[in-house]
């Protein structure tokens, strides 16, 4: 399917190369940074969860186990078991919310479809011939995918633009 954007002439074809070429690593940048920062969040999130939980426990048994010996401590025992306990259901809630894993996830195959793009223009570029019906068939494809991938937060375009 050929489009007005189709190129007619050979600086046509090269400035339209290289506009896609921009746009598709910029995307590709931007995809990875977020699954960067999304993936270490939710790492640090389980973390602080399993190590909550774990506080939690330990100080709800110990207020039992050691009941003699933490009887003048006790009300600051249990103060700190319901701070933890508080902390850990904040922390579950904002996982289970924010869903920082599966976000992590489409922006990773987001990243990888937009790395698979790269390897098409370079293609592009290093064939002799130059090819608009191939590079239109590219643009399509950048077009599909920028309609399924999530949207980046907007300091991590900036980055990516940065980078670029």
């Amino acid at each position: 399917m050929m489009t007005d954007a189709t190129p007619t002439t050979t600086d046509a074809f090269e400035t339209l190369l290289t506009a896609t070429e921009t746009r598709v690593k910029h995307s590709q940048h931007a995809h990875w940074y977020a699954t960067n920062v999304f993936d270490r969040l939710a790492r640090w999130t389980t973390i602080a969860n399993i190590l909550g939980g774990a506080l939690v426990s330990v100080l709800s048994t110990a207020i039992f186990a050691f009941e003699e010996l933490l009887k003048a401590y006790n009300d600051s025992v249990v103060l700190l078991l319901f701070l933890a306990g508080a902390g850990v259901s904040i922390v579950s809630i904002l996982q289970s919310v924010m869903r920082w894993s599966e976000r992590s996830q489409s922006h990773f195959i987001a990243a990888n479809a937009y790395s698979s793009l790269r390897r098409e223009l370079e293609i592009l570029r290093l064939n002799a011939v130059r090819d608009p019906a191939a590079l239109q068939t590219v643009i399509q494809k950048l077009a599909n995918i920028s309609e399924v991938s999530p949207a980046v937060p907007q300091s991590l375009w900036q980055r990516a633009w940065r980078q670029g």
